[in-house]
């Protein structure tokens, strides 16, 4: 039997093209142009691309004044019910933090000082990461996860900053 063959039509392949063209305008426009503003960019690894309504995104503490020196990366690791740091000498100065999510459940990183929140990341699936930076003075804060019952739950870490 030989195979069957649909033909294209006209405004089939027209509208396939111009979606196409759509999208390498779009690539276009977001090349580096070197115009200037330096944004910080969230970043998933060791999962499939999530869908728009999970992917991470960055949520930026204070800002950081002056020309200060480029932040110091550590990374918080999130377990069903636990935060652990990778670092826990901190120095005052600004931090830009990876949170991993190694457990099953949905986690987020909140940076909490003097009973104010300084920071906190967007929310992130099982298996994928997110950054988000915040500047630290001397003194004590309690990184925990604001996700439901889960700082109750035990997830969370006080760190002395120096």
């Amino acid at each position: 039997m030989p195979p069957i063959r649909i033909p294209l039509s006209l405004p089939r392949l027209a509208t396939g093209a111009a979606l196409v063209a759509l999208g390498l305008a779009g690539l276009t426009a977001c090349g580096g142009s070197g115009s200037g503003s330096d944004t910080a960019a969230s970043s998933t690894s060791e999962a499939p691309a999530p869908s728009s309504a999970q992917t991470p995104t960055i949520a930026s503490g204070s800002s950081t004044a002056g020309g200060s020196a480029e932040a110091e990366a550590i990374t918080a690791t999130e377990m069903d019910f636990s935060i652990s740091l990778d670092e826990d000498n901190l120095k005052a100065g600004s931090y830009t933090i990876t949170v991993v999510n190694n457990g099953s459940a949905t986690h987020d990183l909140a940076v909490e000082e003097d009973g104010t929140t300084k920071a906190k990341s967007d929310k992130v699936g099982p298996g994928q990461t997110t950054t988000l930076t915040v500047d630290l003075d001397a003194g004590k804060y309690t990184f925990y996860c604001s996700v439901g019952n889960h700082r109750a739950m035990g997830m969370e870490t006080t760190v002395t900053v120096s």
